[in-house]
């Protein structure tokens, strides 16, 4: 049988947004703005900056940009959430505007990419304005508003320069993608607050191009393809099909050349509906659309697609636009793809589903023979060959998937999702994922999985992922027959998120990316792409694979780490955490713990580490977050500090031996040479507590304070008060290493005046806290690293009770910085306009001194509690 398929409407479809392409033409628009609202839940005092690849908790089309509290879609949480606007603005006619922003609290309006108006900080409703000329052309607008607590409105208006009043801005100049599927995820979701100078790949998304491989663009000017499958012929031509209205198939030459300028691209079909799959089998060329598999032959050899003949269609399909066919993959003369469950705007599964959906099929090259063969996913965009010959699957967050995973296909396997099961489905024991892919850290929309065929990973899985961008890199081993591993950031820097890719003998990565609105996005990136990425040869430093033993892991490195680096547990973070799939939309991590590494061992040669964790249990994901600082041996910086292993089963073998039991290489209560020339000068060696005094005494104190074992530390109940440095320090810089009993609570106070009546009425302190056990832990703002009761720390960042923490403050003039544990946790400005916004919301406001001091002593806090410190040291800047 053979036809000519028609392509439905796209006005729907699933993919991703580029806020550059609002003016685009071709693009159709409805009145109105695009408005998310992000739940951030951690202080604030300035707008921070939104980690990219994250779905917002609240996505809705606003008539008018006029928002206040009594919306329960504005004000969705009572504080701490993030909201980004983003439409189209066309003046009616060329002129002077003034522009007005008025927020509680602040905000920041930005048009064509250019920071326009500034009205940032803590503060009730205020009104900033700006002047500007303007064309009468389309504008893209964007606004950020941060929401701290109290009050929240949000408005923006304009007048032209003269009238007599301002004008909100509404749907008579503003505009928006039209059809979007507002798609939206539950969760705190991740921002950089102001100050933070994290790098990127630690703890965020990479920003450039792996150094092991080349970068090259693909496309000829005006050839902006919306990759949905992808393939290489035998004569190393590359094949491509779009997902477009057009739903069209391109014949792509000279992709090989060293010159991009070589690039031919010729169209050779059109009218497919959908195509989001497409694999050459010899000479044969199939693609994958949302109703039937088409095998498209060129009966006189023009490469111009003469029948389309149809090998199978046998699977159900309705008028849902989420109703995908995913992915083409052969094996053994059968071709292999996904089908997609039906949802609702917004991303709830559709109730009644209609047969076959959310399932693996495979289909007989030679007869047409079709068979179902899994069953429980929901969008898996993605089937692909990875490691051992085997097929794998992606599948992503929604009702049943807290979070988005990599699955193994196995005959019979049920996935876990219950949305498209049919009435007398007996309940199965879910197939576990290979590694799960945490959502907005390292996935949120991952698509078609494959393998390094060669160069510096041969042999690991990668995938792509359209949302969260870039590709990501698989270390995967079996156990007991059962695949599991660990996933790391590979690469971003690519144009697009990456839908599909081809990987050759060679190494060489052909990556397409896709685009449309609707919350897939790969935010600021285009709608279209086609690149290649080629190994250069040049080295990176970076964790090669992560294997698991029965009693802890075993990093490999890609070089051998520098000598010098001090390896100490209490730097690596490890965290362990499980989810429990719920019909609800995604969901949290479960039993969240802070797990203190019980050894380190380094093997010889330096490439491998191995850290010891105590009580190895299976069904967690394990998150490895390593220091930033850590160098190789050629002074390289970590291209990415992150992984996630997914432990399904503990292995028997037991960690290597490798070389001795590290706790760490520096010496205790010392100054090395290097830190002498900086300037560093002790507090305390280990004995001599001389540098010290009681707060309004001229002693040390007799009682509460002791020295034991080369630590200075306070005695639970046993008063002495707190203690600080006989001298004083303006601008500094002070390190300390602390311990805190379970249940623990201190502080370090810095510039502290004995005028005031205690430490902490003039003084800021940096939180010392058990966070597991003490109450306060439950609150960013007194967490431990924060700045007490002010700014939030980072509660991940530290670790257990029991167990040291390393701990740094700067004070350069107003700058000041908490470090913990190698982290940046707190950043301000002393007596800057935002450091008096939170005093007054803080129990310092009626403290006059507070913060007022320009130079003051270190104190170490009696709070009644056991805490203990070491390693005390300070240099003056």
């Amino acid at each position: 049988m053979t036809f000519r398929p028609v392509c439905v409407a796209a006005a729907l479809l699933w993919c991703l947004a580029s806020g550059a392409d609002l003016r685009a033409q071709a693009t159709v628009f409805e009145s109105g703005a695009d408005v998310r609202i992000y739940d951030v839940g951690i202080a604030m005092a300035a707008v921070p900056d939104l980690i990219e690849g994250q779905t917002p908790n609240v996505n809705f089309l606003a008539k008018k940009l006029d928002f206040d509290e009594s919306r329960e879609d504005f004000k969705p949480f009572q504080s701490r959430y993030l909201v980004v606007i983003n439409a189209r603005l066309t003046p009616p006619s060329a002129g002077e505007y003034e522009f007005q922003i008025t927020s509680d609290d602040g905000s920041k309006l930005w048009l064509d990419g250019k920071e326009i108006i500034d009205n940032d900080g803590l503060h009730a409703p205020e009104s900033k304005t700006m002047v500007l000329a303007l064309e009468a052309r389309p504008y893209l607008l964007k606004v950020v508003h941060f929401e701290e607590g109290g009050g929240a409105m949000l408005r923006i208006a304009w007048r032209p320069l003269g009238a007599a009043e301002f004008q909100v801005l509404d749907e008579s100049v503003l505009s928006t993608p039209k059809g979007v599927v507002r798609v939206t995820a539950p969760g705190r979701k991740r921002v950089l607050r102001l100050g933070d100078s994290r790098a990127s790949g630690d703890r965020r998304p990479l920003s450039g191009v792996h150094p092991s491989y080349d970068l090259a663009d693909l496309r000829p000017e005006g050839f902006e393809p919306k990759v949905g499958g992808m393939d290489l012929r035998p004569d190393g031509k590359l094949v491509i099909c779009t997902w477009s209205p057009e739903g069209g198939v391109y014949l792509i030459d000279g992709v090989h050349a060293a010159d991009p300028k070589a690039v031919n691209v010729k169209r050779i079909a059109a009218g497919l509906a959908e195509p989001l799959g497409l694999k050459c089998v010899g000479k044969r060329l199939f693609v994958l659309q949302k109703q039937e598999l088409t095998e498209l032959i060129d009966h006189d050899g023009d490469d111009v697609i003469d029948e389309y003949k149809k090998l199978a269609d046998a699977w159900s399909v309705s008028n849902n636009f989420h109703e995908f066919a995913f992915g083409l993959v052969e094996k053994d003369g059968w071709l292999y793809f996904n089908l997609a469950t039906a949802i609702n705007p917004g991303g709830a599964s559709t109730h009644p589903q209609v047969p076959d959906r959310g399932r693996t099929i495979r289909v007989n090259i030679a007869t047409g023979e079709q068979q179902f063969l899994t069953r429980g996913l929901r969008t898996p965009n993605g089937i692909g060959i990875g490691v051992d010959g085997e097929i794998f699957i992606a599948d992503n967050q929604g009702d049943w998937l807290p979070s988005s995973k990599i699955l193994h296909l196995k005959e019979g396997a049920f996935y876990n999702s219950f949305s498209a099961l049919p009435k007398d489905w007996k309940k199965k024991e879910a197939t576990p994922p290979v590694v799960w892919l945490p959502q907005n850290e390292i996935g949120n929309s991952p698509s078609q999985p494959g393998v390094f065929k060669a160069g510096p990973f041969v042999g690991q899985m990668l995938h792509g992922d359209v949302t969260h961008g870039g590709m990501k890199r698989v270390f995967v081993e079996r156990m007991g027959g059962e695949y599991q591993g660990a996933v790391f950031r590979f690469t971003q820097g690519l144009e697009a998120g990456i839908n599909r890719f081809v990987s050759t003998d060679a190494g060489v990565l052909f990556v397409g990316g896709v685009g449309n609105p609707g919350n897939w996005e790969h935010a600021g990136r285009k709608w279209f792409g086609l690149q290649r990425l080629s190994p250069n040869g040049r080295p990176s430093f970076e964790m090669k694979t992560l294997s698991a033993r029965s009693d802890g892991f075993v990093i490999e490195f890609t070089e051998p780490m520098a000598s010098d680096v001090d390896l100490k547990p209490e730097d690596i973070k490890l965290i362990s955490f499980h989810y429990r799939p719920t019909k609800t939309y995604g969901g949290p991590k479960i039993d969240k713990r802070i797990v203190a590494p019980s050894a380190l061992r380094v093997s010889k040669d330096r490439l491998q580490l191995f850290v010891g964790v105590e009580a190895m249990t299976a069904g967690k994901v394990y998150q490895f977050t390593l220091p930033v600082t850590w160098r190789s041996v050629a002074r390289r910086p970590l291209w990415s500090t992150e992984a996630w292993y997914t432990l399904n089963r503990v292995p028997a073998t037991a960690g290597p031996k490798l070389r001795g039991g590290l706790a760490s290489t520096a010496k205790l209560n010392a100054i090395s040479v290097e830190e002498s020339a900086a300037g560093w000068h002790l507090l305390f060696d280990g004995k001599d507590t001389s540098a010290w005094r009681g707060f309004r005494k001229k002693a040390f104190p007799t009682q509460g304070w002791s020295v034991e074992n080369g630590e200075l530390r306070h005695h639970k109940g046993q008063g002495g008060g707190d203690i600080i440095t006989r001298e004083i320090y303006r601008d500094f810089e002070f390190s300390c290493e602390w311990k805190a009993a379970p249940g623990a609570n201190s502080g370090i106070f810095y510039r502290v005046s004995e005028k005031g009546g205690s430490t902490w009425s003039t003084g800021p302190e940096m939180q010392i806290l058990d966070d597991l056990r003490h109450q306060d832990g439950g609150s960013p703002l007194t967490s431990a690293g924060a700045l007490y009761a002010m700014i939030a720390g980072a509660r991940s960042v530290a670790m257990p009770a029991d167990h040291w923490n390393h701990a740094r403050i700067k004070v350069q003039k107003s700058q000041v910085e908490h470090w913990l544990n190698g982290t940046l946790v707190v950043s301000y400005t002393l007596r800057s306009p935002q450091w008096y916004a939170l005093k007054s919301k803080s129990k310092f406001k009626d403290m006059a001194e507070f913060g007022e001091m320009l130079e003051g002593h270190i104190a170490l806090q009696d709070h009644g509690d056991l805490v203990s410190f070491r390693n005390l040291k300070i240099r003056r800047l």
